[in-house]
C-alpha cells in the first residue's frame, strides 16, 4: 500500500473515531465542570464513582476490543457469518459483566466507595450517584461492543452520530437537574447521575434502530447471531478473555492508583480528577489512530496480508511520537487559558490541574506508543496474550511497588508521584512492545483454521471434526 492510500484510508477511518472519542471526552469536562460550583466533596465523590465506572467500562472494552480482534480478521476474509457469531458472543459476554457490576454498584456503594475515601461526606453523595449509575451497564455493555462491531467492518459514523446524540441530551440534561431548570427539582449529583444514565440509554435506541436498518453484516435475522457452536463459543473465549483479564488487571492496577492518589487529600485529588477529564482530551487522536490502526491491520492479517499488515503497523508507530510532540505542545499552549474557563473551587487544585498538564504533555508521546502496539497492532494481529503479560510486569513489579511506597511512607508532592507512575510503567512497556513488534510473532492468523460451524448438536461428527479443528487453533 503507497503512503498517499494509506494517509486516505487512516484519515477516512481515524477521523471519526477520533471525533466520537472527543465528543464522550467532552462530555465527562462538561459533566466535570458542571458539578464543581458544588464544591471539591461533590467533584471528589464524582471522581471516586467514576473509578469504579472506568473499571466496568474497561471489561466491556475488553470484551468488545478481544472481539474486534476477530471481527477485523473475519470482515478482512469475507467471513460476515462469522462476525455476526462474534458479536452474538460479546454481547452474551457482556451482559453477563453488566449485571454483576450493578449488583455491586447498586447494593454495595459504600463498600465500593470506602476503597478510595473514608470522607464520610464524600461517601454520602458518591452513593447517591453511584445507585443512579448502576443502572447505565446494560446500555454501556451494548454501545461499546456494537460501536467496536461497527468499527471493525469499517463503519465509522454511526457510532459518531450516535455520540453526538448523547452527549447533547447529557450536556442539556446536565444543565436542567442539576440546577433544577425547567420546572425541575434541584439535584445536584443525583441529576449529573441521572443525565448520564438517560444519555447512555438514547444512544442505545440509536444503535438499535441502526442495526436493524442496515445492510450487509447485520441483515440477518437476530436468531443467527445467536446460533454458535460450543467450538466457536471456545475459539472466541480463547481469544477474547486474555483481553479481558489485561484490561481487568489494568484496571486493578489504576485503581490501586486512585487509592494512593485520594488519601493525598480532597484538593490534590479534585485537581486530579479535573486533569483526567482534559487528559482524556489530549488522547482522543491516538484513540483514532488506534483503532484506525486496528482496522487496518486485521483486515491485511486475515486477507492472509502478513507484509502488508507489518508495514502498516511500522507506519503507526512512527506517527505516535509526532502526534506526541503536536499534541504536547498544544497542551502547553491552551492549558492557563482552559484553566481559567473552568470554575474550579480553589488556586490549590487550579495550581495542581497545571503541575499534572505538563508533565503529560512532555510523557504523552511515550506513553501511547505501548497503546498503540498492544490495542492497535497486537491484538488485530491476533496476539492477545502479550498485553497482559506487558501490564502483569510493567504495573505490579516496577510502577505500583514504586507509587505506593512514596504515597504512603513518603511526603513527596502530588505530581511527583505521576512522574514516578509515568516513568515506571511506561518505560519498559514502551521497549519491550518495539521488541515484540519487529519480531512479527505478533501475527496469528485467526481465520486460517476456520470454517462455517454449524449449529451445536445438529452433527455429532462435525462437533468432533470442530474440536480437532479447536486443538489446530490453539497449537
Amino acid at each position: 500500500m503507497n503512503n498517499k492510500h494509506f494517509f486516505k484510508n487512516m484519515a477516512k477511518l481515524a477521523l471519526p473515531i477520533a471525533l466520537q472519542q472527543l465528543l464522550v471526552s467532552c462530555a465527562q469536562l462538561v459533566d466535570t465542570a458542571m458539578v464543581t460550583p458544588l464544591g471539591n466533596v461533590i467533584v471528589s465523590a464524582v471522581g471516586v464513582s467514576s473509578r469504579w465506572i472506568f473499571l466496568m467500562n474497561l471489561f466491556y472494552f475488553g470484551i468488545s476490543s478481544g472481539s474486534a480482534a476477530l471481527i477485523s480478521q473475519f470482515w478482512g476474509a469475507k467471513e460476515e457469518k462469522h462476525i455476526r457469531s462474534s458479536y452474538g458472543v460479546a454481547l452474551i459476554f457482556g451482559t453477563g459483566v453488566a449485571l454483576v457490576a450493578f449488583a455491586a454498584m447498586f447494593f454495595f456503594p459504600d463498600q465500593l466507595i470506602r476503597v478510595f475515601s473514608n470522607e464520610a461526606p464524600v461517601i454520602a453523595e458518591a452513593r447517591k450517584y453511584m445507585r443512579i449509575v448502576a443502572f447505565m451497564g446494560l446500555f454501556s455493555s451494548f454501545n461499546q461492543i456494537t460501536c467496536v462491531v461497527l468499527r471493525a467492518t469499517e463503519k465509522v459514523n454511526p457510532p459518531l452520530y450516535s455520540s453526538i446524540a448523547a452527549v447533547a441530551v447529557n450536556t442539556v440534561l446536565n444543565y436542567i437537574l442539576i440546577n433544577g431548570k425547567l420546572g425541575f427539582p434541584v439535584m445536584g449529583i443525583s441529576g449529573a447521575a441521572a443525565a448520564t444514565l438517560i444519555s447512555a440509554a438514547v444512544q442505545s435506541l440509536i444503535l438499535i434502530i441502526y442495526i436493524n436498518t442496515a445492510k450487509q453484516v447485520f441483515k440477518a435475522p437476530p436468531t443467527e447471531f445467536f446460533r454458535l457452536t460450543g467450538a466457536f463459543v471456545r475459539r472466541f473465549s480463547v481469544t477474547c478473555l486474555p483481553v479481558v483479564f489485561n484490561e481487568g488487571i489494568w484496571a486493578i492496577g489504576t485503581n490501586i492508583y486512585s487509592m494512593v492518589f485520594a488519601r493525598q487529600g480532597s484538593e490534590a485529588y479534585a485537581g486530579y480528577t479535573i486533569f483526567s477529564s482534559i487528559e482524556q482530551i489530549a488522547f482522543v487522536f491516538f484513540v483514532g489512530i488506534c483503532h484506525a490502526c486496528s482496522i487496518m491491520t486485521g483486515k491485511a492479517v486475515g486477507a492472509g496480508k502478513a507484509d502488508e499488515a507489518y508495514s502498516m503497523g511500522k507506519r503507526f508507530i512512527k506517527l505516535v511520537p509526532l502526534l506526541g510532540v503536536l499534541t504536547g505542545v498544544a497542551i502547553i499552549f491552551l492549558r492557563n487559558p482552559l484553566l481559567r474557563i473552568l470554575p474550579i473551587e480553589t488556586e490549590g487544585a487550579r495550581q495542581m490541574t497545571s503541575t499534572l498538564l505538563l508533565i503529560y504533555s512532555l510523557w504523552i508521546g511515550v506513553r501511547n506508543i505501548s497503546y498503540v502496539c498492544v490495542v492497535g497492532i497486537f491484538r488485530a494481529g491476533g496476539d492477545t496474550k502479550i498485553g497482559m503479560f506487558l501490564d502483569i510486569g510493567a504495573l505490579f513489579l516496577f510502577s505500583i511497588p514504586i507509587v505506593t511506597t512514596l504515597g504512603f511512607l513518603t511526603d513527596v508532592p502530588f505530581y511527583v508521584l505521576i512522574i514516578a507512575m509515568y516513568i515506571a510503567e511506561d518505560t519498559p512497556k514502551s521497549v519491550l512492545c518495539l521488541i515484540r513488534f519487529k519480531s512479527r510473532k505478533w501475527i496469528k492468523q485467526l481465520t486460517a483454521a476456520d470454517s462455517a460451524p454449524p449449529v451445536l448438536g445438529e452433527d455429532p461428527e462435525i462437533e468432533i471434526e470442530e474440536a480437532d479443528e479447536l486443538k489446530n487453533y490453539r497449537q
